[in-house]
């Protein structure tokens, strides 16, 4: 027990001492405080190291809270049966706490029980996980009704610009020149470094050693892969194709694996967060499930440091995708006869372009838009903007900050 506290007392320092050394930003998020203001468990979910265990701290902070970090090789060993003796460690080291925080818990087999029993005993609990598939199975049937599940990304353009401690002048869409002038350089520099906190913080390095923990923790350790060369050569093919379409028969002949393994390998891509995947627009459900899916990487960074791809207009699009799915947007796509548009929500059809003029524009990607109707029409290009009939062209970093 005295080993176990010790565990959970160190990790809990070292979270706050992150406090006192490093820059903390608030994240633009959803008040979420309000979800955890009665005995309820909120899930933070989303990729590894995007910043979940420090948006948690910030949500309790002023609050008596036990914390515990089960992605800690010291408590690789335990079992469900085991966290009751982590609640006692938590009561005797802080007393009664007011909150649980529990980092990637879903670790522990059977733990689900284990939080709805303390939420039965009025405690109010957050959790994150670095999978989507934790709350697909036991939580949910215990839980009915009693969790939130918010997904948190690597920091958006804004984000970063506020944890890089420039400040925009604007009134409403209007922005002074000396902003502008800033955000369009800043802009290059996100689109190249993208928005993990630890990438700013320590070195632009350290994205290897995220993904590699992404594909190394949340997908080979958790499917329990052995043939892990050929995982690695299938997951950074996979990635590489980020912004197209892809073809999992193709992957499956390539690498002389079976479509249900590449499937599942493709599956777990996604429940890691790794990538996002984005299907075919249709009215017709058989039609959006046989048609291939496009992929976007969760994080622009991957695109430049870790593929070491340059390709602007695939890392436009690329950021579009992750601007939309923060928002909670489905990611989809449009496809006829007549050409392609690259996103369709509820209210839009978008296009995007790596345009800096009028004479830039590719007139087949405005032509398809002239056939669609019911949604805005939006094309975000590079540094172009006006507005052409029913057609808005808007730079992405304007894009990007809107509201």
């Amino acid at each position: 027990m005295n080993s176990l506290k010790q565990i959970i007392l160190d990790q809990k320092v070292r979270l706050e001492k992150k406090f006192e050394r490093e820059r903390i930003i608030e994240r633009e998020t959803p008040d979420l405080r309000k979800y955890v203001s009665s005995p309820n468990v909120l899930a933070i979910l989303g990729v590894r190291r995007s910043g979940k265990s420090t948006l948690s701290q910030l949500l309790v902070r002023g609050s008596n809270y036990g914390y515990v970090n089960f992605d800690d090789e010291r408590l690789y060993s335990l079992k469900a049966e085991d966290l009751s003796k982590v609640e006692k460690a938590i009561y005797e080291l802080f007393g009664d706490v007011d909150y649980f925080l529990f980092d990637e818990i879903h670790n522990i087999p059977g733990w689900e029980l284990f939080v709805n029993r303390l939420r039965e005993e009025g405690k109010k609990i957050i959790i994150t996980g670095s999978n989507s598939k934790m709350l697909s199975g036991e939580l949910s049937t215990h839980l009915t009704g009693r969790h939130i599940d918010y997904t948190l990304f690597p920091f958006s353009f804004s984000e970063y610009l506020k944890f890089k401690g420039i400040k925009i002048e604007r009134v409403n869409d209007t922005f002074t020149s000396l902003s502008e002038s800033v955000i369009k350089r800043e802009l290059e520099n996100y689109l190249k470094l993208g928005g993990f906190p630890e990438v700013h913080k320590v070195s632009e390095d350290i994205i290897h050693s995220i993904v590699s923990d992404i594909i190394t923790k949340d997908i080979i350790f958790r499917l329990k892969i052995k043939r892990i060369r050929t995982f690695h050569d299938f997951a950074f093919s996979l990635l590489s194709y980020y912004s197209n379409e892809v073809s999992l028969n193709r992957f499956s002949k390539m690498l002389k694996l079976s479509i249900n393994t590449v499937e599942e390998w493709f599956n777990a891509m996604i429940e890691a967060y790794l990538i996002l995947p984005c299907e075919r627009y249709s009215e017709s459900p058989k039609a959006r499930l046989v048609s291939p899916k496009k992929i976007y990487l969760v994080d622009p960074g991957i695109a430049s440091l870790v593929l070491l791809d340059n390709s602007i207009g695939r890392i436009m699009e690329n950021t579009v995708a992750i601007h939309l799915a923060r928002k909670g947007e489905k990611l989809q796509y449009y496809k006829s006869e007549k050409g392609e548009i690259d996103f369709v929500t509820r209210n839009e059809f978008i296009q995007v372009t790596f345009a800096e003029g009028k004479d830039d524009i590719n007139k087949r990607e405005v032509e398809v838009l002239k056939d669609v109707k019911g949604k805005k029409k939006i094309v975000v290009t590079w540094d172009y903007e006006d507005k052409v009939e029913d057609i808005q062209f808007i730079p992405l970093w304007k894009y990007l900050l809107s509201e």
